[in-house]
């Protein structure tokens, strides 16, 4: 069993004046560590994970998130998309950010 959960995360990501059109576009990977031989249900984990995306994003007061969607992957979708040209580290995850 892995130690770690993977999720992929998109969205867009809007400053509040302009239009849904102009929204960018928002693509990441996220790989946290759940422990080694410890099974937690997937809501709670995609929760965090979403919590995650958006302390790293940080959009402030004047961009907000619209249409994001999260779903639970597994590794070979991380070796799949290759390298990142951005990514974040915290304590127990990492989020690759990639070009949509």
């Amino acid at each position: 069993m892995s130690e770690h959960a993977f999720f992929e995360y998109r969205a867009k990501l809007i400053t509040t004046p302009h239009n849904e059109e102009q929204a960018e576009p928002i693509h990441c990977l996220i790989k946290m560590e759940i422990g080694a031989g410890r099974r937690r249900p997937p809501e709670p984990l995609e929760q965090e994970a979403e919590d995650l995306v958006l302390f790293a994003l940080n959009p402030g007061p004047y961009r907000r998130i619209s249409h994001s969607t999260i779903c639970e992957v597994d590794e070979e979708r991380l070796r799949k998309l290759g390298p990142a040209p951005d990514f974040y580290i915290s304590k127990s995850a990492e989020i690759n950010f990639y070009v949509s």
